[in-house]
């Protein structure tokens, strides 16, 4: 596990999000923050128990490598590993609402971690959150291998944030970032005299 510049996650997720649902936030504002675990909310309040295994994995790769959870990192090899780049959250009307990383922050949660950190959304407008607000100290992990991730029932809503999206593009801006810090790269027979 490779960590990767804290400044990394907050642009890409405002790119990302800004590209995405632009119209439907207005202006906004993304920054990287330690929030508290019971701060946060989710429209999810139950979750399949093998990403929430997976979310546990990843606290403890987190834990191992020394990292705070969860700031940005590669999770493999730097030219193709998974780029990580911790939950996002929005701050909302009704709290600061989790869009991507409710796995995570209830694994952190669970492990008994006070804090995390996250990138926070901040926009111009507020849509409603796609569904109830459940606060994370009462999502709880399904006991049946057969659950549904519960958030696929509000795709339909049209406030529905599409997180994938968001997380995909966020991704590839970073990517970008990344390879641009690093500049242009030299052929191996180029670098020989």
């Amino acid at each position: 596990m490779t960590p990767l510049s804290p400044d990394l996650a907050a642009p890409a997720w405002r790119q990302a999000v800004t590209d995405s649902w632009g119209d439907r936030f207005g202006a906004v504002e993304v920054t990287r923050e330690r929030v508290e675990l019971r701060s946060l909310s989710s429209v999810i309040e139950l979750v399949a128990p093998e990403p929430y295994l997976s979310a546990q994995a990843l606290l403890c790769a987190f834990t191992r490598a020394g990292i705070a959870p969860y700031l940005p990192v590669l999770a493999g090899p730097p030219s193709a590993g998974p780029l990580l780049l911790g939950p996002l959250v929005e701050r909302h009307p009704d709290g600061l609402l989790i869009l991507d990383g409710v796995h995570r922050c209830l694994a952190a949660l669970r492990q008994g971690l006070e804090t995390v950190w996250v990138s926070v959304l901040t926009a111009e407008t507020h849509p409603p959150a796609a569904g109830s607000p459940v606060p994370l100290t009462e999502v709880t992990p399904s006991g049946s291998a057969r659950t549904r991730t519960p958030l696929f029932r509000h795709t339909g809503n049209p406030d529905f944030r599409p997180t994938d999206v968001f997380l995909s593009r966020a991704q590839a801006a970073a990517r970008r970032e990344i390879e641009r810090l690093r500049g242009p790269r030299r052929h191996p027979a180029e670098s020989r005299d």
